[in-house]
């Protein structure tokens, strides 16, 4: 009895996931292009705000009853672009402090004189995004894999409320005129929760 919910519900989780993940897929590609620091970081916490939404309902599909054996592993993959985007997030927002006088970071850094280097990353947040850039490519195919399989085996009254649940957070997502941000503490809740096998 306590997965009926989650199995009267999956086709909606499912259609969520899915549109929330091509939105953060859309709105990464975009923090590549070359932008002042505070838009990029924006993009960024829009990516990962839309990647954390797929987590989630990606998370209580799982709860059915009858659940693809792949669906767990692209839950980790999921989770896994999610935390490395987060960690380039933090260092691009460090470089940055790290460049700016009146920030506390390079304050704490140089009080009273007493450091005249200069800090910096092995791996500039630049680089970083080129490897989340790269994640994504890489989920691409096995995401549209698992999408076709999962909705080709719904039933036809599921299959249509996986499409209006879809097609319903598309429009959504497309008429925000600016993305949702993400908020710091929204990444650790899951996290305690999260079982890898």
């Amino acid at each position: 009895m306590k997965n009926k919910t989650y199995d009267t519900n999956r086709p909606v989780h499912l259609a969520r996931r899915d549109a929330f993940l091509e939105k953060a897929t859309e709105v990464f590609s975009a923090c590549q292009a070359s932008m002042p620091y505070k838009q990029q970081s924006q993009q960024i916490d829009a990516a990962l705000y839309c990647l954390q939404s797929a987590a989630e309902h990606g998370a209580l599909a799982a709860n059915a009853t009858h659940t693809s054996p792949l669906e767990l592993p692209f839950l980790l993959f999921i989770r896994m672009i999610l935390f490395d985007l987060y960690s380039v997030r933090v260092i691009m927002e460090n470089e940055h402090a790290l460049k700016d006088r009146k920030s506390a970071l390079w304050q704490f850094l140089h009080h009273n004189g007493k450091t005249n280097n200069t800090i910096s990353f092995e791996r500039g947040g630049e680089q970083l995004l080129e490897d989340v850039a790269h994640l994504f490519r890489m989920a691409e195919a096995p995401f549209r894999d698992i999408q076709k399989t999962l909705t080709e085996g719904m039933n036809a009254g599921d299959r249509e409320r996986y499409q209006r649940a879809y097609d319903g957070l598309k429009r959504y997502l497309e008429a925000r005129s600016r993305q949702r941000g993400f908020t710091h503490g929204r990444i650790f809740s899951p996290t305690l929760e999260m079982k890898y096998g």
